[in-house]
């Protein structure tokens, strides 16, 4: 072998070695139930199931095989004859991006490192993307399609879309598949399942129940056994790709979680009941003055034109990593001045004071929270939040610091003062939700006050001598009665 012989030798070698680093499908070990969901011949299949267990993945996985051609041997389900049109797409452009665009593509830096063989499209011609918005957004892509025999009989073109903002554009196109992650609203569905029409083509729904017995899940789920739709249950005892213990990990920390049914066995909660049901002796600590090392922070709640103010200081014990809630305020009819001042008096010129959204509500100064940093309280530069773990992207979804709170407390990293909490422990004990949402029309500002807190614990900061829990009662009104 001469040494050109030797050289391509070595190039084809090292290419072997690199598509077969970047074969990711081959590298995955679906177990039996996401195997049911790829095989299911249904015209519409929606797959439910726990947190985490794989459903974008088996998702993404059929969607793979049915925009290629390229079906494994183990396959049984429905094949297409050619290219096809589909459509892929999540709640948010972002969530669409990271969870499935990315994964089939690769990453912008690494495209042909995920799902789809690297050989199969081309990152500089075959990748439309959008303008402005969200950054490496796709428009749609094209992939090249195999027939049965392994030969190129041209290419399928699939659609982008995040249906919170983007599904209305795919009105009057004919697709052959929808991919869909996560619920959408019944009008959504209607919509995308139509485009599927003309061509007698599929839609695969995956996603965790959260919303609960929705009119969609419903429809799935009674829905006759005829081969249109079906409905496969993807519970967390299947997901025996994840280790024994990281299975229990994930029982004990959903134990006395609304979302339980949802989050672990994939099944919408289907009544309602106490948020908060722990037992709130073993979440209560005789009050005491928090040392000038602990780190603190204020969640506040506003009211809107008519309501309640609320306030909930909280204070971590670096050492232990415990975090206390000290003590609460809750008043109505007084103004936001007066708010300001009840603040300064829980330590709010000093101590970072988390905010809701709405606090960007216009007054005649300025901003709600623009009055309150003018009053010298020590708001924090952006409305509260948390970082979704999935997805790391940012989020205000009430039932994502539901579950953060949740887990601080079954953990006992999370106390509170028994005097100085009396309001917000009175609240908890009354706190429900119904088929997994909070319920409307609560006594809850405390809660969101301390939900606020939570969200921007990183936030907490040391401030010197902590205050007691002693209250301003003004002279002429007594606007925090009830002392």
């Amino acid at each position: 072998m001469d040494r050109s012989e030797l050289l391509r030798e070595v190039e084809l070698e090292t290419e072997l070695s690199r598509r077969v680093s970047l074969d990711l499908l081959s590298k995955i070990n679906l177990n039996a139930r996401q195997r049911d969901f790829l095989n299911a011949c249904s015209k519409e299949t929606m797959l439910t199931g726990a947190n985490q267990a794989g459903k974008s993945t088996a998702l993404c996985m059929k969607f793979t095989f049915h925009v290629t051609g390229l079906y494994p041997e183990w396959y049984t389900g429905y094949k297409f004859k050619g290219p096809i049109q589909g459509a892929l797409g999540g709640e948010t452009a972002q969530s669409t991006r990271d969870l499935l665009v990315n994964r089939l593509l690769g990453t912008p830096e690494e495209r042909g490192g995920g799902y789809l063989p690297a050989e199969t499209f081309d990152p500089a011609d075959d990748i439309t993307r959008l303008s402005g918005g969200v950054a490496n957004q796709i428009d749609y892509f094209k992939v090249k399609h195999y027939d049965s025999e392994g030969d190129f009989d041209g290419y399928s073109k699939v659609y982008v879309f995040a249906y919170s903002t983007g599904w209305r554009r795919l009105q009057g196109y004919s697709l052959d598949l929808v991919a869909i992650d996560e619920e959408p609203d019944m009008m959504v569905y209607d919509e995308l399942s139509a485009r599927t029409n003309a061509t007698g083509g599929f839609v695969d729904i995956a996603m965790t129940p959260l919303r609960g017995e929705t009119e969609l899940y419903m429809l799935f789920e009674k829905s006759p056994k005829d081969g249109i739709k079906r409905l496969i249950n993807y519970d967390i005892s299947q997901a025996d790709h994840m280790g024994v213990e990281h299975r229990e990990t994930l029982m004990k920390k959903y134990e006395n979680n609304p979302l339980a049914d949802a989050r672990l066995h994939g099944k919408p909660v289907r009544s309602q009941g106490l948020i908060y049901n722990i037992p709130q002796g073993s979440i209560v600590t005789p009050d005491f003055l928090a040392s000038e090392k602990f780190h603190q922070i204020i969640g506040i709640d506003l009211a809107h034109t008519v309501g309640k103010y609320a306030a909930v200081r909280l204070a971590k014990d670096p050492m232990s990593g415990i975090c206390y809630v000290v003590e609460d305020f809750k008043a109505e009819n007084i103004r936001l001045g007066d708010f300001a001042s009840q603040l300064r008096v829980m330590g709010g010129h000093e101590i970072p004071v988390a905010w809701p959204h709405d606090g960007m509500r216009q007054t005649n100064s300025g901003t709600i929270v623009g009055e309150l940093r003018g009053h010298g309280i020590n708001v924090l530069n952006e409305a509260s939040y948390v970082v979704d773990p999935m997805t790391g992207n940012k989020t205000r979804a009430v039932m994502n610091v539901i579950e953060e709170t949740m887990g601080l407390l079954q953990t006992g990293m999370l106390v509170f003062m028994a005097n100085g909490c009396k309001r917000t422990l009175e609240e908890m004990r009354r706190y429900r939700h119904h088929r997994g949402k909070v319920a409307l029309n609560q006594e809850d500002h405390c809660i969101d006050a301390l939900h606020k807190a939570v969200m921007m614990l990183r936030f907490c900061k040391p401030t010197g001598t902590c205050r007691s829990s002693t209250r301003i009662r003004m002279v002429d009104e007594d606007f925090f009665g009830g002392w």
